[in-house]
């Protein structure tokens, strides 16, 4: 994948997390069921967010190192 795409994926993954933990979205899982004694909803935030912090530390595994274009790279002036 080039740069671009990864970039633009990362800018897809960090909007869809925003909006994962809206209230409204996370109004959906309010009901009286529990999981091993916690409330689905308290599951579902953090579930959500150990996905968001795996997904950002793959994504800041394979985005390349931001380098300058070739002819315009100059030296600092000392």
């Amino acid at each position: 994948m080039t740069r671009r795409k990864i970039v633009g994926a990362s800018l897809f993954f960090t909007l869809f997390g925003v909006l994962a933990l809206m209230p409204p979205l996370i109004w959906l899982f309010r009901f009286e069921g529990r999981i091993f004694g916690v409330p689905i909803e308290t599951v579902y935030l953090f579930a959500m967010w150990i996905f968001l912090v795996a997904g950002a530390c793959w994504f800041g595994r394979i985005l390349p190192a931001e380098t300058p274009p070739s002819g315009r790279h100059r030296e600092p002036p000392q």
